[in-house]
């Protein structure tokens, strides 16, 4: 005779599984969400590689335009500027996310902070803001549907075919069938996936040498455990809902109106909520407070003159001479430079104040994580697939920082080699353009990244302990015979 609980908790699963496998809707339905998942990673690699191949060949193309401009004065070399590209990363085909509308490509050049181009949902739909086929969406969504209709039953089945009394009066704990059902419905899942899991190891290991992400292998490890606490938990909800109704059709519909508020209906209305509470402007708004504050200063009460006329004169009292003609470098450089330099903080300003609106805009989105666990394991998918906000704002302050090396290196040429006045006469070379290396970017690691994620993390965590406690409290209050 079997007495050993653990024993018995394997013998229940393997019984779970066999009826599991019986019912043709949760079969079909399984068969359907692996199909999604192989196709979305297929898809998602494809693009990963077209994308990939041809932001490395337009950038080495931009890179050869830069160093064989021919011989022209520096500061039209600032003007004729450059490209970059925002690279793929590798894991960015398992979870597209803001891809879509943060652009991909930036020119850069002297006094202008050119915004991001080309962003493929640019040409989409409106129906892109549900987001595209992409197997985080899939794991997130459909996934959890599949879990719904296989579990719903755990409980309600035994106890309307009259199994559970039996199962009770022999000695058989609540506890023991919970962890038994539990265990089925893990192993099920786990073998159902692991295609799907082995594919995305797989594709992780692939030219990481190449790829912009330096962790790639500890992200999708990481990616792989938020996914699998963000599974069971839908599995150990859906089994204590099962044990604590009365009928299938009970247990069914509370799952599948719990799957729809909080997938559905509550992610898109805190998304909708974020713009409105805090809502950004216009870049036709955001360009003419820059153009303002850089005619009239960022006070409000110094124009460019006023400023130019105060460096002059700072200058010939540094250097003790007349004119600038009598400078030992050229003024129009370093007054160019300037220029460059008080747009820069015009630009962080107003910058700063747009980034502030978006944090403001993803703290909200972050509390909520708090009271659903879907918008959490959102989030935490961007930040380790590097497709979220934090890791495009990190790409843009690169980029920013290349620009600004760029006009630098350009006005200081320019101070340094030609004379006051002369502006066409002084030429630069080959020389001058070896001096800006080719801009190369990797994404921060992912746990510099995770510091921003601290409340998904938590929200993760007490969802876990409220389902653990659920199930105990359950099995301590649960009545072994029911009327």
């Amino acid at each position: 005779m079997i007495t050993s609980p653990m024993n018995i908790t394997i013998l229940i699963a393997r019984k779970e599984i066999k009826v599991a496998m019986r019912e043709k809707l949760v079969v079909v339905l399984g068969c359907i969400i692996l199909l999604l998942l192989g196709v979305a990673l297929y898809a998602g690699y494809l693009a990963y590689q077209q994308q990939q191949t041809i932001i490395t060949q337009i950038q080495a193309e931009k890179r050869q335009e830069w160093l064989k401009q021919g011989d022209k004065h520096p500061h039209i070399a600032a003007h004729y500027g450059t490209f970059v590209f925002k690279p793929k990363t590798m894991l960015s085909l398992f979870d597209f996310g803001l891809d879509a509308y943060t652009g991909t490509s930036k020119y850069l050049e002297a006094h202008h902070p050119h915004e991001f181009m080309f962003r493929p949902a640019q040409d989409h739909s409106s129906m892109i803001r549900f987001g595209e086929l992409s197997a985080a969406l899939v794991l997130r969504i459909l996934v959890p549907l599949l879990i719904i209709f296989l579990a719903f039953a755990a409980f309600t089945r035994e106890r309307e075919s009259g199994t559970l009394k039996l199962l009770v009066a022999q000695g058989v704990s609540f506890a023991t069938l919970t962890w038994g059902k539990i265990l089925a419905y893990v192993t099920l899942l786990v073998t159902m996936l692991l295609p799907f899991l082995l594919g995305i190891v797989m594709l992780s290991l692939v030219n990481t040498h190449q790829d912009t992400i330096p962790d790639v292998v500890t992200r999708a490890t990481l990616l792989a455990f938020v996914y699998g606490v963000y599974l069971f938990l839908f599995i150990a909800f859906s089994v204590w809902v099962s044990l604590r109704s009365s009928t299938g059709r009970n247990a069914l519909l509370i799952l599948l109106s719990g799957w729809i508020f909080l997938g559905v209906l509550m992610s898109k209305t805190v998304a909708n909520l974020s713009e409105n509470f805090y809502a950004l402007p216009s870049m036709r708004e955001f360009k003419a407070a820059i153009e303002q504050d850089k005619v009239s200063g960022l006070d409000g009460k110094t124009p460019r003159s006023v400023r130019m006329a105060t460096l002059e004169k700072e200058y010939l009292e540094k250097y003790e001479v007349d004119s600038v003609q009598q400078l030992p470098f050229n003024f129009e450089g370093v007054s160019m430079q300037a220029g460059e330099e008080y747009g820069n903080a015009i630009y962080d300003y107003h910058q700063e104040k747009l980034r502030g609106i978006f944090h403001q805009q993803n703290r909200l989105g972050s509390l909520v994580s708090l009271l659903n666990p879907i918008i959490a394991v959102q989030h935490l998918s961007l930040a380790l697939s590097g497709t979220d906000m934090h890791t495009f704002i990190h790409f843009e302050e690169q980029a920013e920082d290349y620009r600004r090396e760029l006009v630098r290196k350009m006005n200081a040429d320019m101070a340094e080699n030609s004379q006051y006045g002369e502006f066409y006469g002084y030429k630069a070379g080959g020389d001058l353009w070896q001096q800006m290396e080719d801009f190369s970017y990797q994404t921060p690691t992912a746990l510099q990244l995770l510091q921003y994620y601290r409340l998904e993390v938590v929200s993760l965590l007490l969802w876990t302990v409220l389902a653990l406690v659920l199930i105990h409290y359950t099995h301590r209050k649960a009545k072994p015979l029911h009327a």
